[in-house]
């Protein structure tokens, strides 16, 4: 049985009018996302008002707090095939029985008419062993304006975009950040490059060489200056992200300067310029913990697009007789070096908030403990 996946098609985004085409096509089917990293999905809102992650670390871990709202039953379930596939992204997800599995709503260009509205080409529908000329769906990611979450100003007001607004109230945004790891890997595909263009356009208005308006260009994968000319692509920050280790092969966990008590994550930070990103796992355990790393081993990337990151999973093993971690007081304010058996007991005292699952901090603590963490 062939699987349905998106191919990016980067080769199309050349094509002229492609975005007219596809805005005016009934079998389009529309990503609705915003600059602030939401998307929407066929369930209630998840975390809608998240804040922007613009100027936190990467390493910022997000949760699934025991009081979001249960989500409406839906249909469909993932195969151990869909299961697999979306390994590579998959950072702790467990069957919640109040909240069956969110997908991407399901909207086509009849539902809402994209004219005058941020738009760009995520891709087609593809299989691995399409039938001969089989037509292959599209994929349209629409960007809701900021005013078209919020109330009309007057009674009566009629919205800018109808279609839109009925759109967003049958299938309000949900927060990626909060929901991505219960996508299945093909949504999480959609999703992922949606949100991540989305706020690369809202931050890209002007030339950062002149300084006259950018406008968007093949297809909303790059923005050509009105001015010079220039044209730009959309930029990916790498940050490198570590389960850290000691010679008794306890981990070290950290706690974020501006995250609430008790709320502990691994080690994290950016690559520098012109720093090679093994370089950069030693240098932040240096400066964050003042431990010393031995070895690095790359365990996993993943995308995340809050707005333009792209973490690099790495163990990092301490040098012997590295024990003793030294917080720097500035991003790091406390830092901890446990045993799995005194990480689950912190867990089950309260002591200790790990990161929520979407995040791959959550993952490469899992990792080292050796199966999945509740709580």
């Amino acid at each position: 049985m062939s699987r349905l996946t998106v191919d990016r098609d980067a080769a199309r985004r050349r094509e002229p009018d492609l975005l007219a085409r596809l805005a005016a096509d009934p079998a389009t089917r529309i990503v609705l996302v915003d600059a602030r990293g939401r998307v929407a999905l066929d369930v209630p809102a998840s975390h809608p008002d998240l804040p922007e992650n613009g100027l936190t670390p990467p390493s910022w871990p997000v949760d699934a707090r025991p009081d979001e709202p249960a989500h409406d039953v839906v249909e469909g379930a993932d195969t151990g095939e869909e299961e697999q596939e979306r390994a590579h992204l998959r950072t702790g997800f467990q069957e919640r029985p109040d909240r069956p599995r969110p997908h991407l709503a399901p909207l086509t260009a009849d539902d809402v008419d994209a004219t005058g509205l941020d738009s760009f080409y995520l891709g087609s529908e593809s299989a691995e062993a399409p039938a001969a000329g089989a037509a292959r769906a599209s994929w349209l990611a629409v960007v809701v304006p900021a005013e078209s979450t919020e109330p009309d100003d007057a009674e009566g007001a009629s919205h800018p975009h109808p279609d839109l607004a009925r759109a967003l109230d049958r299938y309000p945004l949900s927060a990626l950040r909060a929901v991505g790891d219960e996508l299945t890997a093909h949504d999480a595909g959609l999703a992922t490059p949606a949100a991540a263009l989305a706020a690369w356009h809202a931050r890209n208005r002007y030339c950062p060489f002149c300084g006259s308006r950018t406008e968007s260009v093949e297809a909303g994968w790059a923005r050509r200056c009105t001015g010079c000319g220039a044209l730009q692509f959309p930029r990916t920050d790498p940050a490198v992200i570590m389960a850290v280790t000691d010679d008794a092969d306890r981990i070290v966990l950290v706690h974020g300067a501006a995250w609430d008590p008790g709320r502990y994550s691994t080690v994290a930070g950016f690559v520098e310029a012109g720093e090679a990103a093994e370089a950069a796992v030693v240098r932040e355990v240096q400066e964050e913990t003042g431990l010393r790393v031995a070895s690095v081993e790359h365990v996993a990337t993943q995308p995340w697009p809050f707005p333009r990151s792209l973490m690099l999973g790495y163990r990092a093993r301490l040098a012997p007789g590295e024990h003793a971690a030294r917080p720097d007081e500035e991003e790091v304010t406390g830092a901890l070096v446990l045993s799995r058996a005194e990480l689950a007991a912190a867990i089950e005292a309260g002591d200790v908030v790990l990161p929520g699952p979407t995040s791959i901090a959550r993952m490469l603590i899992e990792d080292w403990y050796g199966e999945e963490i509740r709580g």
